[in-house]
């Protein structure tokens, strides 16, 4: 991917994400097309406990274009702990460093589909610039729920390491 490319992407992906949630919408009532859905089974997908955990959470979306979570036991109890989560980076303050990022269990596909549920994203903040690029990261810090029902984030994280 070019420099250029590399700064149009997470610029695109910040005017974007109030759409994922209307975008996932339309996926969720007339279903993803199933050459991509085949797709994204091929594609990687971060392995952690911690996903697990959040894709405990049931959530369910209304007539009037909201998110809503059911947040398990398990996962209230980790609100304001320290957690680890590895996923795939999507920058949301476009730069190639990116301070303001998601973070997901699955490989993104397209800027304009989600790639997962709201209970496979989390949202982070870091003190830190972290170059942006397509691999595998491992993010450390206080997980926050949060309740944006508009964009359909519920989990962020107060980064304070970011690894390969």
């Amino acid at each position: 991917m070019t420099s250029l490319s590399r700064r149009r992407f997470p610029l695109l992906l910040a005017f974007a994400v109030p759409m994922l949630a209307a975008l996932s919408t339309q996926a969720q009532e007339n279903s993803q097309p199933a050459d991509e859905a085949a797709a994204q089974k091929w594609l990687p997908k971060a392995h952690d406990p911690l996903w697990t955990k959040l894709a405990a959470c049931k959530v369910s979306y209304n007539r009037k274009g909201l998110y809503s979570i059911d947040v398990t036991p398990e996962v209230k109890a980790l609100n304001g702990q320290d957690v680890s989560v590895r996923g795939f980076i999507l920058p949301m303050d476009g730069s190639d460093r990116t301070k303001h990022f998601l973070i997901t269990r699955n490989t993104p596909v397209c800027m304009f589909c989600p790639p997962g549920e709201p209970n496979e994203v989390i949202e982070v903040f870091s003190d830190k610039a972290i170059p942006w690029n397509e691999q595998l990261k491992t993010v450390s810090g206080r997980l926050r729920l949060i309740d944006d029902k508009e964009q359909a984030l519920f989990f962020r994280i107060e980064a304070k390491a970011v690894k390969s």
